[in-house]
């Protein structure tokens, strides 16, 4: 069975990375490599998250879309105020939502102006938002998106520790919140499996998404011991093709709303 790819990442050594990059790696995960694998899984389509190293210079990603001729969809990092034509643009070459990496950071950042300006362009041009930090994280940080209309998408099954499971299934209570079943090397809970069981029967299938997470970076050896496709963890057929046509939906079937 088919799916679509909903969390990868290509990075070249050498580009310029952040100042308060927490890593950056050592080798290429090129785009050449990463179809490569798309092919080798049966997957169709994937989407290109932008690397966190690589901060708000999204030009590899872009680069990378135009590339895959219209293969992959994007996720951009974009904390500084744009005008609402450049994200335009960006959603034309592919962008489907923004990114905040809220590792070691404050929730906070997501109140600043800035934030607080894409965040309302993200919304007119139907984008999401997609979060990434440990689970009490991710719960302090979601009041600051009261305001967002639109999908909110939690990476990494909302990355619980041990006690987190009844926490990052009270997020399905709102009916924005969509979670990627995605890198369970990076999930501190010791029953991934059932972790994933409540976490279908809490959102249901069509506010989930699979995500291989390539290349694994930091858990490089780690994913080689993971079976990274969806039945891994114990998902049926027909929840794996309800993700697929959720994560065609947010990425695929998609039209720009130009921002007035």
């Amino acid at each position: 069975m088919t799916t679509i790819d909903t969390h990868a990442h290509v990075f070249a050594r050498g580009l310029p990375a952040i100042a308060s990059a927490r890593y950056v790696p050592d080798y290429d995960a090129s785009l050449a490599a990463y179809l490569a694998f798309l092919d080798g899984i049966g997957a169709l389509e994937g989407v290109l998250v932008q690397p966190s190293f690589l901060g708000s210079d999204n030009s590899f990603l872009l680069a990378a879309l135009k590339a895959a001729e219209g293969r992959l969809a994007g996720v951009a990092v974009v904390e500084e105020r744009r005008a609402p034509e450049a994200a335009e643009a960006m959603a034309a070459a592919g962008i489907r939502g923004l990114r905040y990496n809220l590792v070691g950071r404050s929730p906070e950042v997501l109140a600043s102006a800035d934030a607080t300006a894409m965040l309302a362009i993200a919304a007119a041009l139907g984008w999401h938002v997609e979060l990434h930090a440990d689970a009490p994280d991710l719960a302090a940080a979601l009041p600051f998106l009261r305001g967002f209309d639109g999908p909110i998408v939690i990476d990494h099954f909302g990355r619980p520790g041990p006690d987190d499971a009844a926490l990052v299934t009270s997020w399905a209570a709102d009916p924005r919140v969509h979670m990627k079943l995605s890198a369970p090397y990076r999930v501190r809970h010791p029953d991934i499996r059932g972790l994933a069981g409540r976490i279908v029967d809490a959102y249901g299938p069509e506010r989930l998404m699979w995500g291989s997470d390539w290349p694994w970076t930091q858990h490089e050896e780690a994913a080689k011991a993971v079976s990274l496709l969806p039945g891994a963890v114990g998902l049926d057929g027909a929840t794996i093709a309800t993700m697929e046509a959720t994560a065609r939906r947010l990425f695929f079937e998609w039209g720009v709303s130009l921002v007035g």
